[in-house]
């Protein structure tokens, strides 16, 4: 009976360092798709490096155009808002 539940909790044991693995392996990928551009927690643990790839990015600027297009559509949505509390 001792013997069983040594090798159940040694299994357990097994299992549990295959998930702490697996843990890791998400953490980091995470990590990844998150990018610099995120809110600061990277999911890093202190002292660990940024890769080389993981440098920062270029914000992409919006055109004249799409402003507009954008203020116009906020100017609509904003009267809509402001005709329902009506």
């Amino acid at each position: 009976m001792a013997r069983s539940y040594g090798r159940l909790v040694q299994q357990l044991r097994a299992e549990r360092s295959a998930l702490e693995r697996e843990v890791e392996k998400l953490t980091q990928a995470i990590s990844a798709l998150e990018g610099s551009g995120g809110s600061g927690r990277s999911g890093r643990k202190s002292g660990a490096r940024k890769s080389a790839a993981g440098g920062r990015r270029r914000r992409r600027s919006m055109s004249a155009a799409a402003r507009r297009a954008v203020s116009l559509r906020m100017k609509k949505y904003w009267a809509a808002r402001r005709k329902q509390a009506a």
